[in-house]
């Protein structure tokens, strides 16, 4: 209760004026003890004999202000009530008023003034300023009482919000190590299976590349990607900066394993695309070599085949076979089918050269048979003519010898 509120229940009276009653027709002091009295709080009055004087004298400025309708603040609290030693008489068969009655005095109130009483001067004055002396400790009192309260309330407060700060900010750091941890668990399994489709590269394209250092370069790469580091505890009884610790260090593993992946996986594009330029040169050296046999063919053919068309398509098939060689990145679908049209082009050729050979063959045979009987012809007409020659011969010596004859036969008779 406030000082103004404990003064304002006091309050002072002259103990030579008891209190007038006007008594009306229909209302009545109720007795005492009766059912229609006061509560307990309105019924505290504080009475001193008539005897006494008051604790106060009023003084000539404190009546003046009471003349005024001011009263003042020594005086305004405390109030004297005398008994009433003659209730006034109600008439029969009314009922008894409520009559108010003076404001409580509280028991601190009473407590005080007699802590006034005991440190006052002796005239009454003192007491009043000994009173507010005690108030103003008991504000005190108070105050710093509260004061405690609050500091101990926000000690509390800040102890509950630093522990449950420090419950938070744990959980967070875990709940961040155990995505981190699967993060790296996965970058881990792609890591692995970089290393084995690593191995199996190098060992099937040995010996296949266009330049070894490929495979090299590979090997190295696997070498160094095979022992990752092991993946870091998230244990719920670490501390949230062990936990912190923890992802910082997984993230850093994130990052090493991220990069070794990456190192063999563009090993092994180098490798593979080293064995496809090894592949592709294979196969311009076997275009390289089908367009120098189709050349001899071409060169060798003049004025030998059949069909001169042959020749015509050959060398279109070279030209073309040339262009697909001298191509940066031909296909192997390319390649094939340059070969593949020299290859026919140039047996083409060679079964015109065939044929050719086969008719001038024939038309040697033809040419020799008929001059051979030509010659048998010639021969026997010769033969016919020596035969008659010597037929003529022998006819003409025997007419000769008839005529001999006859004259040796006249000159003997």
């Amino acid at each position: 209760m406030s000082s103004e509120a404990s003064e304002e229940a006091t309050q002072l009276f002259q103990p030579t004026q008891p209190p007038t009653v006007v008594s009306t027709p229909n209302a009545a002091l109720p007795p005492l003890g009766s059912p229609t009295a006061p509560s307990q709080d309105q019924a505290t009055q504080a009475y001193s004999p008539l005897a006494q004087p008051p604790a106060i004298p009023l003084a000539t400025e404190s009546a003046a202000n009471a003349a005024n309708g001011e009263i003042p603040a020594d005086e305004e609290a405390t109030q004297v009530f005398q008994p009433v030693t003659n209730p006034p008489a109600r008439l029969a068969g009314t009922e008894e008023p409520a009559q108010p009655l003076p404001p409580a005095i509280s028991p601190f109130e009473q407590f005080e003034d007699e802590d006034d009483a005991d440190s006052g001067d002796g005239n009454g004055r003192g007491q009043h300023n000994g009173g507010a002396d005690k108030k103003d400790t008991r504000k005190i009192a108070i105050t710093a009482a509260i004061v405690v309260a609050v500091v101990a309330l926000i000690g509390g407060g800040l102890f509950l919000w630093r522990s449950n700060s420090s419950k938070v900010s744990q959980t967070a750091a875990l709940t961040e190590c155990k995505v981190v941890a699967k993060q790296y668990d996965a970058a881990k399994k792609k890591l692995e299976s970089a290393v084995t489709k690593g191995q199996s590269t190098s060992q099937t394209a040995k010996g296949k590349v266009a330049d070894s250092t490929t495979i090299d370069t590979l090997n190295a790469a696997v070498e160094k990607g095979q022992n990752p580091a092991d993946t870091a505890s998230c244990d719920s009884n670490l501390s949230a900066d062990q936990l912190k610790q923890q992802v910082k260090d997984m993230q850093g593993n994130v990052d090493t394993v991220t990069d070794q992946t990456d190192a063999i996986n563009s090993a092994i594009k180098a490798v593979t695309a080293s064995q496809k330029t090894a592949d592709v040169d294979a196969k311009k050296s076997k275009l390289s070599s089908a367009v120098s046999q189709a050349q001899a063919t071409l060169t060798g053919s003049a004025g030998n085949v059949a069909d001169e068309n042959t020749r015509t398509a050959l060398q279109t098939a070279i030209t073309t076979a040339n262009n697909v060689m001298n191509s940066s990145n031909p296909s192997d679908a390319d390649i094939d089918n340059a070969i593949s049209a020299l290859q026919k082009a140039e047996s083409d050729v060679n079964a015109s050269m065939q044929a050719k050979q086969k008719a001038d063959a024939e038309a040697k045979a033809k040419a020799d048979e008929e001059a051979k009987k030509q010659a048998e012809e010639e021969a026997q007409q010769q033969q016919q003519q020596q035969q008659q020659n010597g037929n003529d011969q022998s006819n003409g010596g025997d007419q000769s010898t008839d005529g001999g004859d006859s004259s040796t036969s006249g000159s003997t008779n």
